[in-house]
């Protein structure tokens, strides 16, 4: 049978066999380690060279390019393989959240056991949505787990980024995104690439995240800002993706003609903050995705984490599923 708590990562264990997932700090009493997707907060379990670690291919490989150290005992794995690892059966499976991002099937005996990680319940233009998959024990994370997070229609979002970005650049002034260096940049790339004849320029840390892509077979066109980019953002007529551990006004500092907009989907909350414009875009499932992501899973048990755990498992509960807010 297995067990699973939360022990700075979501601790799965069964007799001889115990493996945290997405740990946040070192978990002496796991065997093995899975990483879903390559987000620092997501990543720590890279830094235990001790552990026999599971992850993508694509997550080790931006995982050593954004972090800038290389990885040690990981075994690679693909979508829809299965391995063994003492009496388990182990599947990894595309969560659709970013680049290379994966959820966890894990079988022992007839228990099947999923585990989401950050995952998409919907297509965009660098990802597939996650597949529903039926399970015993399904642990689901519910950033956006609050009834009023109800995204807006990708395709309509995608249609004002360009129209922004274009008056923009009509108006004498340089279009500026913060975004995520994996995952965001990436889409913001290929929507520009497909439907524009802009340029892009990025910084340094998107250029990096992005040429990995391109090493797994991407074509993602882009000028990096320490490079070619430089001229390119001199001229005005381009678009640039920043990440988000900058601001508005560090950017202007630099780029007094540019315009900073926001794209996540916590815009919904919070709005523009103190960018010149929001642009609602997650790479998470919304509130109505995660209802019916449980739905078509059948679990028998449900973990909620993250987010609004305890208001998404209480949902849960009134249409009669076994739920619990698995950090409580």
């Amino acid at each position: 049978m297995l067990s699973v708590k939360w022990q700075n990562g979501v601790l799965v264990e069964s007799e001889g066999f115990s493996m945290v997932l997405d740990p946040i700090k070192r978990v002496e009493s796991a065997d093995f380690a899975f990483i879903s997707h390559a987000h620092m907060d997501h990543t720590h379990a890279f830094t235990d060279s001790s552990k026999i670690k599971y992850s993508t291919k694509e997550t080790a490989a931006l995982y050593e390019a954004v972090a800038d150290r290389k990885t040690k005992n990981v075994v690679s794995c693909a979508y829809g393989q299965s391995l063994s690892v003492h009496d388990m059966r182990l599947k990894v499976v595309n969560s659709g959240h970013v680049f290379g991002s994966a959820a966890l099937l894990l079988s022992s005996g007839d228990v099947t056991f999923f585990y989401t990680g950050d995952f998409n319940f919907a297509d965009s233009l660098t990802q597939n949505a996650i597949c529903p998959e039926e399970c015993d024990i399904l642990v689901i994370e519910t950033t956006y787990g609050r009834p009023d997070f109800v995204f807006p229609n990708r395709e309509d979002v995608y249609d004002q980024i360009v129209q922004w970005a274009a008056s923009t650049i009509m108006h004498g002034e340089t279009p500026c995104f913060l975004v995520y260096p994996v995952g965001k940049a990436q889409e913001l790339t290929r929507l520009f690439n497909l439907f524009t004849p802009i340029p892009v320029v990025t910084h340094p840390s998107v250029t990096r995240a992005n040429g990995i892509v391109n090493a797994f077979g991407g074509d993602l066109a882009y000028y990096d800002l320490a490079d070619a980019g430089e001229d390119i953002v001199k001229s005005g007529n381009c678009v640039c993706l920043f990440p988000t551990s900058l601001n508005s006004r560090a950017i202007k500092m630099v780029y007094p003609r540019a315009r900073v907009a926001t794209v996540t989907g916590w815009g919904l909350a919070f709005g523009k903050r103190n960018a010149d414009a929001n642009f609602v875009l997650s790479s998470h499932a919304d509130y109505l995705q995660l209802l019916t992501f449980v739905k078509e899973c059948r679990p028998k048990k449900v973990y909620t984490m993250h987010g609004y755990s305890e208001i998404f498992s209480n949902k849960l509960k009134r249409m009669g599923f076994d739920s619990t807010p698995l950090e409580l």
